[in-house]
């Protein structure tokens, strides 16, 4: 991929886990509480365990389970499938006994990452057309006005409006559309989700920049930034 930011009208971003987060975020959380109950996880098991977070909330079963269980259930089920994607199947009430710690202590802070702002401003500054997509249901206009963000963008997408969720090629077909951009090559997609927010796009023929901080998926692809701060320097070259 030539990462030429000169060569891209517009420049798309997801907004959770990209631009803002959950800190702890839900997965360190998770990979913290099960210490606490007694599973001895291995480096590798742990980028395991992310990488099937990330798979997880990019498919299509998160619908399905949300309609099968009710709240705790379907946390507890979640908890499961990232304990047998670990291959971890020695503790038959460690997916419960993890969901207890959530129940009970789990408080994240919504934070803006630092460098958020100042990347957004250098791109509109550049001339940038900027988009935010992401899977969320309901219209973005009031988070991103609270997280101080709406000057920098033009267009504003929840998938949910859409009808159509990341990584379905309908969802970025429509916010290029929005953006007035005429094909997907005149656009680069910046996300944190692998499935959702890389494979979207390339099936398309867009480009895909991975926000990866920990090097999760560095055996699966290469054009990554381990924060925003780095996105500027890789698009000029």
């Amino acid at each position: 991929m030539a990462t030429d930011g000169r060569r891209y009208r517009a420049i798309i971003f997801d907004l959770d886990g990209t631009l803002r987060a959950n800190q702890p975020e839900g997965i360190e959380a998770f990979i913290a509480y099960a210490s606490r109950v007694g599973l001895a996880l291995s480096a590798e098991q742990i980028k395991i365990c992310q990488r099937e977070a990330h798979r997880y909330w990019a498919s299509a079963r998160v619908g399905f389970d949300m309609q099968r269980y009710d709240t705790r259930e379907f946390w507890v089920n979640y908890n499961r499938i990232l304990l047998e994607a670990m291959n971890v199947r020695s503790c038959s009430d460690c997916a419960q006994r993890i969901q207890d710690l959530f129940d009970n202590e789990y408080d994240p802070q919504d934070i803006l990452f630092a460098d958020a702002r100042p990347v957004l401003s250098h791109l509109r500054q550049s001339g940038h057309r900027l988009g935010l997509l992401s899977n969320r249901d309901n219209p973005l206009e009031a988070d991103v006005e609270r997280y101080g963000l709406r000057e920098f963008f033009d267009v504003l997408i929840a998938a949910g409006q859409v009808g159509a969720y990341k990584p379905e090629p309908r969802v970025f077909y429509h916010t290029l559309e929005a953006l007035g951009c005429n094909s997907p090559a005149e656009a680069v997609y910046v996300g944190d989700n692998f499935f959702a927010d890389v494979v979207g796009p390339l099936n398309i023929g867009m480009d895909a920049i991975l926000v990866d901080p920990n090097d999760i998926f560095e055996r699966y692809y290469a054009v990554r930034i381990r924060r925003l701060s780095e996105l500027p320097r890789l698009l000029t070259g």
